[in-house]
């Protein structure tokens, strides 16, 4: 078992002073459920040529003949890809260390494979959902609200939490930079590739 980080957002959680981060799950053949996991997961992908499509246009590059855009994708040649049995979004918080996001995933990737095996991938803890919406309207309409208060009527918490947000765009640039994370230094050994 491994798992890739795919990317690290800039979106709307950096707007609430948050890192988005997601990473894709893969099993190993000698991984219980590899089996049902290739069964499912090794699918046929088109192989798109590096000029894409070169039939005509419109300004939003979207095909102006669409039976010739099909024959076209129709013809192009496909390979066997094996695609992840599961992708995670994780939100941190700025002060966040590469080392705790390789933490959280290793964590997630145990869990994922345990659900995966039983057929519920539905992320649900003691019947709830890990994603908590009201947690994120909350946070949303609390930054939000920051964003109307001058500075120099903010709090001294408000002023600290508003940071976030630069202190998030500041991470996430710093984030983006690591294109291996198998490399990152760390105190433990993680199961990224």
């Amino acid at each position: 078992m491994y798992f890739k980080v795919n990317k690290v957002f800039q979106d709307k959680y950096q707007k609430m002073g948050m890192v988005n981060i997601s990473a894709s799950f893969y099993l190993e053949p000698e991984d219980e459920g590899y089996d049902k996991y290739v069964a499912e997961h090794y699918v046929d992908n088109k192989v798109i040529p590096k000029g894409g499509y070169l039939g005509k246009v419109n300004e939003n590059d979207e095909p102006l003949d669409l039976n010739d855009y099909q024959d076209w994708y129709d013809s192009l040649p496909s390979e066997k890809v094996l695609n992840p049995f599961c992708t995670h979004f994780i939100q941190f918080e700025p002060n966040v260390t590469e080392e705790e996001i390789l933490w959280c995933f290793e964590w997630a990737l145990a869990i994922t494979h345990k659900n995966y095996l039983k057929d519920d991938l539905k992320c649900k803890k003691g019947g709830q959902t890990v994603n908590q919406d009201i947690k994120y309207k909350s946070r949303k309409a609390y930054y939000t609200a920051l964003t109307f208060i001058p500075n120099r009527n903010k709090s001294t918490k408000e002023q600290e939490d508003y940071k976030k947000v630069k202190n998030a765009e500041d991470k996430i640039l710093e984030l983006e930079k690591i294109k291996d994370w198998s490399s990152v230094k760390t105190t433990a050994k993680y199961k990224v590739k």
